[in-house]
């Protein structure tokens, strides 16, 4: 082992790993020459591939052996400097050479070189003379000229000479090459780098056999290169990062510095190299690099290879991206710009990619090309087409930043605001006044004023849209299309959404199916639709609910799409078709999920949530809802906050999570919420939740103003909010059953079908302005059309006063029966029970509103499914019997005989094996998709 004094300031022990066989050869050559045998060794290897060391440890060899050492160690600046590398052989003599100093001062080259080769013959006579010359390429001629003469006389003499070159390096000398390789004598020592196993050998010598074993990482880093392999050594000294390992993000200066020292000591055609190389990275290939360094490629191939052989890089990249790193941090800040400008122009000009140019574009700092800005818009478009903002958005902020006309200025902006608004919806909203102003001067078209309204309305800036809504009511449609497509769906959002911001004058009526053979775009096409299906009795017609299915077959997810995928979906959840918006809500979720897309997936999330509560799903709509709101964040959601929030806070409220949702009442809100559609959703919510906790009179005017406001905006549609219902619970709590009655019948008077899961709900809530009879036979059709209407919440709150009522009539078995099928759907639900005094009986337990305490805790039995060992016929009935229906009920609602019912619960009681009804498994209504068909 030798020891070298490390040009960091430490003190590293250098082990000749792997060198034993080159170690041998040299001692080989050394013994021959004691026996009188000159010999000639060659030492060939790249640069820090740990010649130096050899050199080092064989001297101490050679020393130790007896044997005169002269060395010199050549550097580039003795290639002009005669003699430099004679004069540091010399210098190691035991005595000064007088004779020599005055040949030196005379300046006569041949006679110097004669001289000196005579007077080392002579020394040799006397002992064994090892002369070693190490980077000898870069020795001065005349002192070459030396060494030939004794290459040419050492054949019969104790002389050893051994030098050291850097591999492919002597071009400098080849005459001299030539001449030393055609000496028998001669011997070549060819230096590889460190094996995979080479490297674990230093790093256990050094680091322990706890970093060794990421000695792989290290090699595929380092490619064996000793110099970097030591500096990863000292590094992990200092940081105590391992060497080589994929997650080390830091770049050690230990590292930096050999790899720098490695370019250098190669040459600046290696160094001119990498740095090209650097600076292209991945565009780079070899022809490309020659290109933007202005040689030809041939000129590129040796020092390209240089590079290949010192483990800097690998099938022309560098082998790592700190390798890469410490190259390109070494560039200066005023380099690096011309070269990044000197790229982007060459990769535009040979039809590189778009973002390729962008990027150097960008790392340039300052460009001031005019091409340049449009090449960033196209990057920005294309990065948002892969869905990735993160480019997109670097690309249109340098543009912003170097862009001077005020026109693409706002275009730019523009774009930048829809890239963010798909991840970051809040961080959009610093950009929307400079937005505002440039609409003001003329610089945004009748598409971009319309976009900037809808954000400006997202996020609460009322008075500015209100004056881009009268700039926007006052445009008449001209000979192109586009804008009257433009802004009729501006009005439609208008409606369905922000209905209070509507021109005066402009009128309610909807001309959207007027011209059948010229249909508008998509979105005005499921703005439309959604419009419809809210306005007041309209309800939702078959027409609707086909063009949205239509919207959703034929729309790709895309940031233009979007919206209109979210409307049409909104349709069928206010149409009452919750299965068929939870099948496509959950395909368009899963692929704005593996797109990563956030906003998207955020706006889906708190769709499912809205579905899963119209569908009783408390814990889905919780997990979804909350998704939802922490993806963007209550700020991001801006007034449609109104919308998932409201969701989050009606399902932990139907839960009995009080405390849940009074945090979540806490949150704060947009005020202009209340102004849109999305704050009626929030007012109905809360609503709930005061009537859930017995603040009566505050549940009353949150569902009164509601009603208000509906009627105002023409969005009096009870599927979308049936507050007449809501109202008329707060009122048969307070015994106002008149007031109740009334409500209840004006809101079923609004739904278009009877079988609507809102009809089925209203009729529960009329049950209880009933007499017993009278609310028995209510309560019965109410949950028949909720069973069907799959509205898991509403059914088990029906079935809970069905039991009630049983109850109240004396039929206490079949009471016990609804009783317990309730039970099954509230556990299954994550539902909490409650007494409600104004519906239930006094001892029974309903799902009407959760209550404070959990009073109902009858143990629900497991049954075996009956769907696996029942025929369709056979369900129905006893669907049917297991609401207590009488067998002459079944018969008249099925159109069957009694015989016939008979004949099928005999076959329904043998094969559930069972004895009487109350014993009929709970999940029969689960199986049948309308018992009263």
């Amino acid at each position: 082992m030798s020891r070298k004094w490390s040009q960091w300031g430490m003190m590293v022990p250098v082990a000749l790993v792997e060198r034993e066989h080159d170690v041998q050869l040299l001692r080989n050559l050394l013994t021959a020459t004691f026996k009188g045998h000159g010999k000639i060794g060659l030492v060939s290897g790249a640069v820090a591939s740990g010649k130096t060391e050899l050199l080092r440890s064989f001297a101490d060899l050679c020393t130790d052996e007896g044997a005169l050492l002269l060395n010199a160690t050549a550097t580039r600046t003795d290639r002009t400097v005669p003699f430099a590398v004679l004069r540091q052989l010399l210098d190691c003599l035991p005595a000064p050479a007088e004779p020599l100093a005055e040949l030196f001062a005379s300046g006569v080259a041949s006679d110097v070189s004669r001289t000196a080769a005579a007077m080392l013959l002579d020394l040799s006579e006397q002992a064994p003379l090892v002369v070693v010359v190490d980077d000898v390429h870069h020795a001065d001629e005349p002192s070459m000229d030396c060494v030939m003469r004794l290459v040419n006389r050492l054949r019969s003499s104790r002389i050893l000479l051994v030098l050291a070159e850097s591999s492919g390096d002597w071009s400098v000398h080849p005459a001299f090459r030539i001449e030393l390789v055609r000496q028998t004598q001669f011997h070549r020592v060819r230096l590889a780098p460190l094996t995979a196993d080479g490297v674990s050998e230093m790093c256990s010598q050094h680091l322990g056999q706890d970093v060794a074993r990421h000695a792989q990482e290290a090699h595929r880093m380092t490619g064996g290169n000793r110099l970097l392999v030591r500096a990863l050594i000292e590094d992990h000294a200092e940081s105590g990062e391992l060497p080589g390992r994929a997650d080390c993000s830091s770049l050690g200066e230990s590292f930096r510095q050999a790899v720098l020292t490695c370019l250098r000591r190669s040459g600046p055609d290696e160094l001119e190299a990498a740095r090209g190389l650097a600076v292209l990275d991945a565009t780079g290939s070899t022809h490309r690099i020659a290109e933007f360094l202005g040689r030809g490629p041939d000129a590129l191939r040796r020092p390209l290879q240089s590079l290949q052989t010192l483990g800097i890089i690998e099938d022309g990249r560098f082998r790592h991206r700190l390798t890469r790193a410490a190259v390109y941090d070494d560039l200066a800040p005023q380099m690096l710009a011309e070269l990044h400008t000197r790229a982007a122009q060459l990769l535009s000009d040979c039809g590189g990619s778009v973002t390729d140019v962008a990027d150097h574009l960008v790392a340039a700092k300052h460009v001031s090309a005019d091409w340049a800005i449009a090449v960033l818009q196209r990057a920005a478009e294309e990065s948002l087409a892969a869905d990735d903002e993160e480019p997109a958005i670097r690309y249109i902020e340098f543009a912003l930043s170097v862009c001077t006309g005020e026109r693409q200025r706002a275009l730019l902006r523009m774009l930048l605001v829809q890239i963010k608004w798909r991840s970051d919806p809040e961080g959009a909203v610093r950009h929307l006044t400079p937005l505002f102003e440039a609409q003001r001067e003329g610089h945004l078209d009748v598409e971009q004023t319309a976009y900037l309204l809808r954000v400006l309305m997202w996020h609460g800036r009322i008075q500015e849209a209100t004056e881009l809504i009268k700039h926007l009511s006052c445009l008449r449609p001209s000979a192109n299309e586009a804008p009257s497509a433009v802004l009729t769906g501006v009005h439609n959002l208008l409606r369905h959404a922000y209905p209070q911001f509507i021109p005066h004058g402009s009128g309610g009526s909807n001309h959207f199916f007027d011209n059948a053979t010229t249909p508008p775009g998509q979105q005005a096409q499921a703005s439309a639709v959604l419009s419809s299906v809210l306005a007041e009795t309209a309800g939702a017609d078959e027409r609707c609910i086909r063009v949205a299915e239509q919207i959703l077959q034929s729309s790709q997810l895309n940031d233009e799409m979007v919206e209109s995928v979210c409307w049409a979906l909104q349709t069928l959840i206010y149409a009452e078709q919750p299965v068929l918006a939870e099948r496509w809500c959950d395909a368009l979720l899963a692929e704005a999920d593996t797109r990563g897309v956030v906003t998207w997936q955020a706006a889906l999330s708190g769709l499912r949530a809205e579905i899963a509560l119209r569908e009783g799903d408390l814990v889905q709509a919780e997990r979804y809802a909350v998704k939802a709101l922490t993806m963007i964040g209550v700020g991001g959601w801006g007034v449609g906050v109104g919308a998932t929030l409201g969701t989050l806070l009606q399902a932990v409220t139907a839960r009995g999570d009080f405390e849940s949702a009074r945090r979540y009442l806490r949150e704060a809100v947009p005020a202009a919420m209340f102004q849109t559609r999305y704050g009626l959703m929030y007012l109905r919510a809360r609503g709930h939740y005061y009537l859930a906790t017995d603040r009566l009179q505050a549940a009353l005017a949150d569902f009164s103003y509601c009603g208000e406001l509906m009627t105002l905006w023409q969005l009096d549609s009870p599927t979308f909010v049936p507050w007449r219902t809501d109202a008329a619970q707060v009122l048969l709590r307070l015994g106002d059953h008149e007031q109740a009655r009334a409500l209840t019948k004006e809101q079923m008077t609004h739904i278009g079908s009877r079988a609507s899961r809102t009809y089925g709900a209203s009729l529960r809530v009329l049950a209880g302005t009933a007499s017993h009879r009278g609310r028995l036979s209510l309560l019965k059709e109410s949950v028949e059309i909720l069973q069907a209407s799959g509205d898991r919440l509403t059914l088990t709150q029906a079935l809970f006063d069905l039991s009630c009522a049983h109850e109240g009539m004396g039929e206490f078995g079949k009471a016990q029966m609804i009783s317990r099928r309730a039970g099954r759907l509230a556990k299954e639900g994550g539902m909490r029970r409650k007494q409600d005094p104004a519906l239930a009986c006094p001892e029974e337990p309903v799902m009407l509103h959760p209550g404070q305490t959990e009073s109902w805790s009858r143990p629900v039995e497991e049954t075996a499914s009956a769907a696996d060992v029942l025929t369709l016929s056979e369900r129905r009935v006893a669907a049917l019997a297991s609401l207590g229906y009488t067998n002459r009920e079944i018969s008249s609602k099925l159109h069957i005989t009694v015989s016939t019912v008979e004949q099928h619960l005999t076959k329904v009681f043998r094969k559930l094996r069972v004895k009487r009804r109350t014993d009929l498994p709970v999940e029969l209504e689960f199986h049948v998709a309308s018992p009263a068909c």
